[in-house]
């Protein structure tokens, strides 16, 4: 469990998350990363269509930083005041995709209900979309409803066998916030806000104390060090604008 604390830039964010999944990869290290962003920031999935859903120009312009994910889904609206967690394992740990999906959720829901909220998985089976869109519009199998609003959203990626799952743990709904950047051609009403949930402190400590009465343990200072420090192999690649925008 590595609780990082110190607001990075989205192409570090990435940076580092792809990192711990190719350390996964060779030596087995399972981690649980809970962190925030410098700023709002808008991340595409790995093969979103983000040149026909949102508009690069009034991005650009507003300078609101983007970054591509190395995880599928959707458009999502990073706001500063709310967290990303990753996990990066080993698939053997889970068995398979799926099974990681809602194992992961299902321990979530159980650090939500922590701070005195309803959480509960949305029903049904996962189906992820890439019709244009953002991630918070809708609510797959799986998902984190609170109060029967989305609350948290996820995506993954296979990588070398190892997988790497994301997830927005919005506060409060950043629809309206991302909804100003979606192309006309792109318009669609979403069926699902996110629920509100206390200070991003309160949901830290409720995450972090169920990961740890459910055996997690904290990471030492030596693999944040070495993630950081890794990540610097793969900053290229996010910050490049043409990656971002490739499709």
């Amino acid at each position: 469990m590595w609780d990082d604390a110190v607001p990075r830039p989205g192409w570090q964010q990435m940076a580092i998350d792809r990192a711990l999944a190719e350390r996964a990869a060779r030596d087995g290290t399972c981690v649980f990363r809970l962190y925030r962003w410098e700023r709002d920031t808008v991340s595409f999935g790995a093969n979103e269509s983000a040149r026909r859903t949102w508009d690069r120009e009034r991005l650009e312009r507003l300078q609101v930083p983007c970054v591509r994910r190395p995880t599928g889904g959707r458009g999502v609206w990073h706001d500063a005041a709310d967290l990303t967690y990753a996990v990066t394992a080993p698939l053997s740990e889970f068995g398979s995709l799926p099974v990681a999906y809602r194992v992961i959720h299902e321990q979530l829901a159980r650090a939500i209900r922590r701070l005195g909220l309803k959480a509960r998985l949305a029903p049904g089976s996962r189906r992820p979309t890439l019709a244009p869109g953002a991630c918070f519009d809708i609510a797959v199998g799986g998902e984190v409803l609170v109060r029967d609003r989305k609350t948290i959203g996820s995506a993954q990626a296979l990588i070398g066998g190892t997988l790497l799952q994301h997830g927005a743990i919005a506060r409060a709904d950043r629809s309206p916030a991302l909804a100003r950047f979606r192309l006309a051609s792109a318009l669609s009403d979403p069926d699902v806000s996110a629920a509100d949930l206390p200070a991003a402190d309160l949901v830290t400590n409720a995450v972090v104390t169920t990961w740890q009465a459910e055996g997690g343990v904290v990471a030492p200072g030596e693999l944040a060090e070495w993630a950081v420090r890794e990540s610097a192999a793969h900053q290229g690649r996010y910050q490049d604008p043409d990656w971002t925008w490739r499709r």
